[in-house]
């Protein structure tokens, strides 16, 4: 049985290029995330549920739930539970991703391909990538130009809370696919069990060692 690769997994490795800013910055955008990034890392470890959705030409192609806990920006678990049940480990820059239907372990790098995920992102200091605010909305976009054999024309925009952490974050590019991660009952200061981020595969699971491209 060859790969299979979920569609889960590369909405969460696949988000954006590493990446310099285009355009003038905001200042005020540039402290509105300052304070993003702020009340993320106060808030940990937190749980939060998420729905991720993603959209091709503005048509919903696939959408699933479930929670994440957040240890730190180094320990992450994203808990699919609806409509399948999957588990992505991160841990470092090493990544775990268990598909229980097909009892497959993919298991690989981040930042390799020079590809990152959501949460980094939103705590990578970009001087400059803050583009507009909308203070009356909650709402900055980031607008990211590739380096050397990235696509060009990739923005992030993150809406947040009262607290500033982010309630709905929406990336879209040049190739019409827009992947939006809905955040909702944050959990914050929470004690993890021993064991909570670990990640537990049958023997009989297929591995596949899935470096990104």
């Amino acid at each position: 049985m060859g790969p299979r690769r979920s569609p889960a997994l590369l909405a969460l490795l696949l988000l954006l290029p590493a990446s310099r800013p285009a355009g003038a910055a905001n200042p005020g955008g540039e402290e509105f995330m300052r304070r993003v990034r702020a009340a993320i890392l106060d808030s940990q470890p937190f749980r939060v549920d998420f729905v991720q959705q993603v959209f091709l030409d503005g048509e919903l192609e696939m959408e699933e739930s479930g929670e994440i806990v957040f240890a730190d920006r180094g320990r992450v678990k994203w808990e699919y539970r609806r409509p399948e049940s999957k588990v992505f480990l991160l841990e470092g820059d090493r990544y775990q991703y268990y598909d229980r239907e097909a009892n497959q372990l993919a298991r690989g790098r981040v930042g390799e391909g020079q590809q990152r995920l959501i949460w980094e992102l939103l705590l990578a200091e970009r001087p400059g990538a803050a583009v507009s605010w909308e203070p009356k909305q909650r709402l900055v976009r980031l607008r990211l130009d590739a380096e050397a054999g990235g696509e060009a024309g990739q923005e992030l925009k993150v809406f947040v809370g009262a607290d500033f952490l982010p309630r709905r974050v929406e990336q879209s590019g040049a190739d019409q696919v827009t992947t939006v991660y809905r955040l909702d009952r944050y959990r914050r200061r929470v004690a993890l069990a021993a064991g909570e981020l670990s990640l537990e595969v049958p023997a009989d699971a297929e591995v596949v060692e899935d470096p990104l491209p």
